[in-house]
Order: C-alpha cells, then sequence, then structure tokens
C-alpha cells in the first residue's frame, strides 16, 4: 500500500484530510488541534453511553474544562505495544522514574516528572516495568509457553499488531461538518485488517463481551474503519481486539468483533455526532435523560418482583 502521510510543523492546525505522522499523543488530543471542532471515538463514546455533560466537562474543546487523570490501565498496554517492538520504540515515548527517588513526594521528582511529560514522554515508575514486561512476553518463565504475554501469541507473532505506528487520521464528516479523528495501535502495512491492544483483568468471554459493551469498542472500530474507507480506499475492514491480562500469567485472547456489530457502532457513531454537532451549535450539554424527557422513573422490574413477594410473605396486599 503506498500510504501519504502527512506533518504538522509545532502549533499548526490540520486542515486538510489524511495521515498525519509525528503529532505527540497529547497534540492529538488538543481542542484546536484542526480548524474546526473535532472529536474522536473516546468522544463519541462518552456521549452515547453517558451523556454530552460527561463528555464536554473533561473535554479539551471546553476552556472550563476539568482536568482528568491518565487511565493507567491504557498506558500499560500502550508501553507494553512498544516494548513488544523493541527497546528503540518504547524508549522514544516512555521514560522510568530513577530508583533515586521511591515516589513523587520530593519537589526535585515533582520538577523532573512534570519535564518529562512537557518533552513529550509517558513517564512509569519501575515497579510498572515487570508487568509491562510481563504483558509483552518478555519474562524468562513465560518462555515457550503459548499465549503467556504478546510475544508468545502466534497471531501476534504473525504481524496482528505490525503496521505504521503513531500515526493519527482526520476527516470531515460531510452530514455535520465536525472533524473525526482516529489513532490506531497500528495502519496495517498491506489490508484493512486493524487490530487494537486491550488490557483486561480477565480474557474469559463473559468479560470480553461486557467490556466490549462497557466501554463501546465496536464504536471504536467503526471510526476506525470509517476513516480506513475515507482515507485509504479500504472497502471491507476488519478490527481485531488483542486482549492480554495486566496479572501474570498476561494470558493472550485475540479476537476480532462480529461485523454486526461494528455496524450497530456505526449507527451509535453517527447518532453520538448529531447530538454533538447540536450541542456545540446551541452551546448545551445536558445530562442523562435528555432523550426521555418527560418519562418517568421507578424500581426495575426485578425489584419490584422482590419486594412484591416479600410483601405477600408479609402479609401485606
Amino acid at each position: 500500500m503506498n500510504m501519504e502521510i502527512f506533518t504538522l510543523a509545532k502549533g499548526e492546525r490540520v486542515t486538510r484530510p489524511g495521515i498525519y505522522a509525528g503529532i505527540p499523543l497529547d497534540d492529538y488530543h488538543r481542542g484546536d488541534i484542526c480548524d474546526g471542532p473535532s472529536i474522536s471515538s473516546s468522544g463519541l463514546r462518552t456521549i452515547f453511553h453517558d451523556s454530552p455533560a460527561e463528555f464536554w466537562v473533561h473535554s479539551r474543546l471546553n476552556p472550563l474544562r476539568v482536568e482528568e487523570s491518565d487511565k493507567k490501565h491504557y498506558t500499560l498496554g500502550r508501553a507494553a505495544h512498544h516494548l513488544l517492538l523493541g527497546e528503540e520504540a518504547f524508549s522514544t515515548q516512555f521514560i522510568i522514574r530513577p530508583t533515586k527517588w521511591k515516589d513523587w513526594r520530593k519537589d526535585d521528582a515533582q520538577e523532573w516528572r512534570d519535564q518529562q511529560i512537557k518533552k513529550g514522554f509517558t513517564v512509569l515508575v519501575p515497579d510498572q516495568i515487570e508487568q509491562i514486561r510481563g504483558m509483552a512476553g518478555l519474562l524468562p518463565w513465560q518462555k515457550g509457553l503459548r499465549d503467556w504475554g504478546l510475544a508468545n501469541n502466534d497471531l501476534v507473532c504473525d504481524g496482528l499488531l505490525d503496521g505504521e505506528i503513531e500515526l493519527s487520521m482526520f476527516w470531515k464528516d460531510k452530514e455535520t461538518g465536525i472533524w473525526l479523528k482516529a489513532r490506531p495501535d497500528a495502519i496495517p502495512n498491506a489490508s484493512g485488517d486493524f487490530a487494537d491492544l486491550k488490557t483486561t483483568q480477565s480474557t474469559k468471554t463473559e468479560a470480553i463481551e461486557k467490556a466490549i459493551r462497557d466501554y463501546g469498542y465496536n464504536q471504536q472500530g467503526a471510526l476506525i474503519s470509517e476513516g480506513a474507507h475515507v482515507l485509504l480506499g479500504y472497502e471491507n475492514t476488519s478490527f481485531t481486539l488483542a486482549w492480554v491480562e495486566v496479572d501474570p500469567p498476561h494470558i493472550v485472547r485475540p479476537e476480532p468483533i462480529r461485523d454486526v456489530d461494528l455496524a450497530r457502532g456505526e449507527l451509535q457513531n453517527r447518532a453520538a455526532l448529531r447530538l454533538f454537532a447540536d450541542c456545540w451549535e446551541r452551546g448545551q450539554w445536558p445530562g442523562p435523560g435528555h432523550e426521555s424527557a418527560g418519562v418517568t422513573v421507578g424500581l426495575p422490574p426485578w425489584d419490584q418482583k422482590k419486594i412484591d413477594d416479600k410483601l405477600q410473605l408479609m402479609g401485606i396486599k
């Protein structure tokens, strides 16, 4: 595949659709990264599953936003992916706190951490390295044990997570005029088979299905597929989630999301995008329940039955 890649000068904004290299993750999330309002998969998922209010309170588009702390599980998964690609890929993105500091209490430790963040590094502490190496499958006790860490999974070894990394996709939605953006773990070199690394406490089927539902990963896959179609001309894409357990033995389980659920995610994204565009235009960001005004609420059916059964046992009719 012959993929044209663009770059941005420092402080420059995206003004044309395309795939961009060299954009630090923090800049990717900037409210003014594009020459108009933009939203990513995480924003669309928050709007659909929670509410516009939950999105706006932390949005980088909001000049009065409440800062949100980094999600630890996301950092660990991203670090494991980069370590799997090699020490060089890892060292350009992550830096480990020197052992002379046991925590962040001292002023000089905090100053060092803040300097590294400004340089674009993600700061890790020594205790996290063993866990990250375990997820990458690089610990001695994992050697030769299938699916114990990423390096010991057949699909990963065959190139599931290979491709162009650290690239950002930007395109403008024709209906709303809103910029859409996506940042896959890797853009495949010669196919539409996208994969994304996810950390989990368990690779049991019920745990994975619950995570897909709770975090809207089918919406994430649908948005990446849309970007691949618009920017790369892919007609058919797949989206596989490579699950890796954060605790030993760090079992790995790659599973593709069903096409029917990706199609459902596309509809969810469309609904969330229309709502975002409306909220942006009106300057109003309603909370949960905005779509069901006038509907009364009460006890769920299961709780109703439990209470009614207990009342009957107590002789109350």
